[in-house]
């Protein structure tokens, strides 16, 4: 039986982060993929910039994913949720894209460099 002092978040409001984590998450992808392009081209200073834009916004989604887990870690009750399983690992996803990008990134300006 529930306590009924039981905080929980509902299901709609946990559907709106998740929208968020997944927005943002994908808005970085655009800027990964931008920055890629523009390293083959040798144009790094703006590549640079792009990754710039695009941690910015995995700092966003990782946020309204850090959050959620806060506020169950702290009692409050989140229901299981697929879509917000979904933006966990669409964020991930694009993280560990980053990651590769960015030694991407170092290659195309070795490789300009010869």
């Amino acid at each position: 039986m529930a306590d009924k002092n039981e905080k929980s978040m509902d299901r709609e409001e946990l559907s709106m982060i998740s929208m968020q984590v997944i927005m943002h998450a994908g808005n970085a992808r655009e800027h990964i993929f931008k920055a890629v392009d523009l390293a083959s081209q040798s144009q790094f200073e703006e590549a640079e910039k792009m990754m710039a834009e695009s941690n910015i916004e995995l700092i966003a989604a990782h946020q309204a994913q850090t959050n959620t887990i806060q506020l169950e870690a702290g009692g409050t009750g989140v229901p299981y949720s697929t879509l917000f399983t979904h933006a966990q690992d669409t964020l991930m996803s694009v993280k560990t894209e980053q990651n590769l990008i960015k030694e991407m990134i170092k290659l195309y300006k070795r490789l300009g460099e010869k």
